[in-house]
């Protein structure tokens, strides 16, 4: 049955309270706990997210939501986009993935003479929210890694629009919008296409194409038993490649390598426990890894900060424990070394 990735409802239920809803007014079985459940029906997911317009009072709730959407909501894939050299490159990923993340509908992408056309076509008929919601997040996204330089054609949708939500969403889109149109479609100059990202990270797209083209393989009915016989240490391999492609350690948590793999943060303990490691253990192993390179090229500050401590007291304690000196000491034995 389609579904979406939990980290999707849960970023309804973040944004419903950053709003100042009060939690007790979303219903329990909107809440998914992020530990124990890694996947939401579809269904559940659009009465989210129609609960969320009904709370707020506002009719393009899933627009609102859509604007604050990161890449930690998408998992993998959103990480797997930011390192993408172009927009080009990162459609072709998306196009190929999404449905590991979410599996709710189906992109094509058309290439015309001027423009590039991506078509989104739903499962289900009445989802007026989630369209929205996934449409302005994708544009964002792009937004925020092409900046400026990105002028949408145009945008169209299949539900109708009164004057003032047309208004709204010109006014944030840049471009004409258009509703009671034959699909969902985001219209693009093609030229758009080769304009480098800024974030490109060709070590971390080549890691996390790896990962999901294994969880690809993993879900396909034809997938080798190799992948079920050792999950737990397939899983461990994907959490170490995770981190390892990661330009920095900052916000690398559990909870969000687990998403990116697409199990809950309780499945991945469970899976390194079983493999003889633990999430702070192979954390730990990349920080050490990573900790020669950083204390020769940044201060120690930077270099706590780099390796994901929020402190620079919590980097001292652990680097003591690591080495059984300081960072200060180590840092000038270092540099005497060169």
């Amino acid at each position: 049955m389609p579904s979406v990735s939990s980290a999707y409802q849960q970023s309804v239920v973040s944004f419903l309270i950053s709003l100042g809803i009060d939690d007790k007014e979303i219903p329990v079985p909107l809440r998914p706990d992020p530990l124990t459940c890694s996947r939401v029906l579809m269904e559940d997911y659009i009465s989210s997210l129609n609960k969320g317009a009904e709370l707020t009072g506002d009719p393009l709730f899933g627009f609102a939501l859509g604007k604050h959407i990161q890449a930690k909501d998408y998992g993998v894939l959103g990480y797997l986009v930011e390192s993408c050299e172009n927009l080009e490159q990162a459609i072709q990923a998306l196009t190929r993935f999404d449905a590991l993340v979410a599996d709710i509908g189906t992109t094509t992408v058309l290439y015309e003479i001027d423009d590039t056309r991506i078509q989104w076509t739903p499962r289900c008929i009445d989802c007026k929210q989630m369209v929205l919601r996934n449409t302005t997040a994708w544009v964002a996204t792009v937004y925020k890694i092409l900046g400026p330089s990105c002028k949408l054609t145009a945008i169209t949708f299949t539900f109708s629009l009164d004057k003032s939500e047309q208004e709204i969403l010109q006014e944030w889109f840049g471009c004409k919008v258009t509703g009671n149109a034959d699909s969902n479609s985001i219209i693009f100059p093609r030229h758009l296409l080769h304009v480098p990202f800024t974030s490109e990270n060709k070590a971390m797209f080549n890691a996390l194409v790896e990962v999901t083209e294994k969880e690809l393989l993993s879900q396909s009915k034809s997938a080798a038993s190799q992948f079920i016989k050792n999950k737990h240490e397939e899983i461990k391999h994907k959490a170490i490649a995770l981190l390892k492609a990661n330009p920095t350690l900052k916000n690398c948590d559990q909870l969000r390598i687990a998403n990116a793999l697409f199990i809950s943060s309780r499945t991945l303990q469970r899976k390194l426990k079983l493999s003889g490691t633990s999430f702070q253990q192979i954390l730990n192993d990349e920080r050490k890894a990573r900790v020669d390179k950083l204390l020769i090229n940044h201060t120690i500050a930077d270099t706590a900060d780099l390796l994901g401590f929020n402190e620079q007291s919590s980097f001292t304690h652990a680097f003591k424990k690591w080495f059984s000196t300081t960072p200060m000491k180590y840092k000038k034995h270092l540099i005497a070394k060169e």
